[in-house]
């Protein structure tokens, strides 16, 4: 029964972040990759530490799953508009 609720409250989670979540895993990693350099040069801190290449190539990383997301929701859109050009149903074109 937890099983099930679980799965239907990730199923709803997921539909209502649907094209945010390739932005929100992007502007994560950024994040996690600048905590890390800031947790390697403030050990007093409390921050977790991180060396600075790994933490440089999260930082990296999470800059190019920002650029593929945004390439990726480019292409769904023009492949939306190409369908309603043609009078194909969403998601037929490779048919």
């Amino acid at each position: 029964m937890i099983q099930k609720l679980f799965d239907f409250f990730l199923q709803r989670s997921a539909k209502k972040l649907d094209g945010y979540k390739t932005t929100i895993g992007g502007i994560g990693m950024i994040l996690t990759g600048i905590i890390g350099l800031a947790g390697h040069y403030f050990q007093d801190q409390g921050l977790p530490n991180m060396e600075i290449d790994t933490a440089l190539t999260t930082i990296t990383g999470g800059f190019a799953v920002l650029g593929i997301g945004g390439k990726i929701e480019k292409s769904m859109v023009v492949q939306k508009n190409l369908a309603n050009k043609l009078g194909h149903p969403v998601g037929t074109l490779d048919q």
